[in-house]
């Protein structure tokens, strides 16, 4: 074979390989795998609990009272409250019993508020199998009810033990569940807290609501410190990014209060003026009736898994028939209010995830120490049942509590927008519903700036 038919073969060699390859290449067709968008976009806003301290971070008792004798002292102050709930979690508490049909709500009331009780108030019903995570319950397989109060009892009876109480105490509604625990924890304790709290906790007055409930307010007139933060803001699409499972079919629109984003099954929208959201997803049926427990748990896991703790927020207030469960800002261990919702976090559970979810959509910045803008009395429990039962609009039968809140409001400097105002006032729960009230206009009642 001469030289020239071996160069024509190997010619013919490469045209054909050229050929197959350049085939290859335009029909070549790769195995994607389908992308499952509920595990692509794992989103935080903030950051996340650590999932074992979830329940002791956000379900927090609010008022502590020491009962004794004809005299009771209290405190809102939450480093005080989280002392006792401290020790609390060291004690194991066992032998638990379901008094409920054993006492009647007087003699579950002079329980609570008799000699030497420690009662621990928290804001709204928790069920036992919740804080049983918090505390060391024995019977954990037994616990099916709520409270809304700790009683620890002082006593001492010549028992080895004492006894701790659970109490759901309402008008119309009882659970007491009583659990024992070894004396020496008790005794040490009451070594530790009792001078404390004589000393240095504020006096309070007993004021009955109505035939079934008591509750305490200060005896005297209360100073409290005004405060200014400035806000940040957090970007709307970084909850666009965690709470639509797939970002990337979201349509972006314009309302008159904010931005818009669709898609088929859910919208969410901003409202600017007062930097909140609400996210709707109406594929998500409500499931009227949930189980506490079981809504509790959910909606604490919920906004978790998106970091949505952006703020020192507080378990507030449930309502299982409409599935809604609020969770509350707090500001230097009191609750914190604002009539247009920027103050809180509300949910209304579906039967497998979140049908309605409202909240701020900005952080306080704690680098910057806050501007305490004034001191501001506050005046005496009595004083503010005195205007609550001269107001006609006001059945004191439908009064359910009286506590010392934060109302939050904008600077009303319009250079100052992102600054927050917070000032200390009386709120009362009434029917159901927080309401401040108003002491602007009342003259002669020890009310005032210092």
């Amino acid at each position: 074979m001469n030289y020239e038919k071996i160069k024509s073969i190997i010619l013919t060699l490469l045209v054909c390989i050229s050929i197959f390859l350049t085939f290859n290449l335009w029909t070549y067709q790769p195995g994607y795998d389908t992308i499952n968008s509920d595990e692509a976009y794992d989103v935080s806003v903030g950051d996340k609990i650590p999932e074992n301290e979830l329940n002791s971070v956000l379900i927090k008792p609010f008022k502590l009272f020491y009962h004794s004798g004809n005299k009771t002292v209290g405190t809102s102050n939450e480093t005080e409250i989280n002392k006792v709930i401290e020790q609390l979690r060291g004690w194991t508490l066992f032998d638990l019993k379901d008094l409920s049909r054993e006492y009647n709500m007087s003699e579950i009331k002079s329980v609570i508020h008799g000699e030497k009780k420690i009662e621990i108030v928290f804001p709204d019903n928790v069920p036992l199998s919740i804080y049983s995570q918090v505390l060391k319950l024995e019977e954990k397989s037994t616990l099916n009810g709520s409270f809304n109060r700790i009683i620890i009892d002082l006593n001492n009876n010549g028992s080895d033990t004492g006894s701790v109480y659970f109490v759901l105490y309402e008008e119309g509604e009882k659970k007491f569940y009583e659990s024992r625990v070894d004396r020496a924890s008790l005794e040490a304790f009451e070594k530790s807290f009792v001078q404390k709290a004589v000393y240095n906790f504020d006096e309070y007055m007993e004021q009955p609501l109505n035939n079934e409930k008591t509750i305490f307010l200060p005896k005297n007139p209360e100073d409290y410190i005004s405060y200014r933060y400035y806000s940040d803001l957090d970007s709307p699409e970084e909850y666009v990014q965690a709470l639509f499972s797939d970002p990337n079919s979201v349509d972006k629109g314009f309302t008159e209060q904010g931005e818009k984003y669709t898609n088929v099954y859910s919208i969410l929208k901003t409202n600017k003026e007062h930097n909140t959201l609400s996210y709707v997803n109406p594929s998500e049926e409500k499931n009227g009736g949930s189980s506490a427990t079981e809504l509790l748990q959910k909606s604490m896991e919920f906004v978790n898994d998106h970091g949505g703790w952006t703020e020192d927020y507080q378990y507030f207030s449930m309502s299982p028939l409409e599935n809604k469960i609020v969770y509350r800002l707090f500001m230097e261990s009191y609750p914190v209010f604002n009539e247009n919702g920027m103050a809180e976090i509300s949910q209304i559970m579906g039967q497998e995830s979140i049908n309605e979810y409202n909240r701020p959509y900005f952080k306080l910045d704690i680098n910057l120490l806050p501007d305490r803008i004034e001191e501001v009395r506050l005046p005496a429990g009595s004083t503010v049942l005195y205007l609550l039962a001269k107001d006609d609009t006001i059945n004191l039968e439908y009064l359910e509590d009286v506590i010392v809140g934060y109302k939050m409001t904008r600077d009303s400097n319009e250079s100052n927008r992102k600054f927050l105002v917070f000032e200390p006032s009386w709120y009362y729960k009434y029917d159901g519903n927080w309401l401040r009230l108003p002491l602007e206009d009342e003259e002669g009642l020890g009310i005032g700036l210092e």
